[in-house]
């Protein structure tokens, strides 16, 4: 049996909601990484300590998320 109208649309909500929360959690990591490296003055090594992640991690989210190292 298929969904209501509004069950459909609850449907419709819910799935937009969890997509703006990855989103925004996406925004918040490459602020906070972008913020780090430039605290750290590009350092890599140390920006990846302070974050407590990975050197390799952190050359990941740098290339994934398109940063500049300064």
């Amino acid at each position: 049996m298929g969904m209501t109208k509004k069950e459909h649309v609850q449907h419709e909500e819910a799935i937009l909601s969890k997509q703006v929360k990855q989103n925004r959690a996406t925004l918040t990591e490459k602020t906070l990484i972008d913020t780090v490296l430039e605290t750290c003055n590009g350092n890599v090594t140390k920006s990846a300590d302070f974050l407590g992640i990975s050197r390799g991690t952190l050359i990941k989210r740098i290339k994934e998320y398109n940063l500049k190292i300064k």
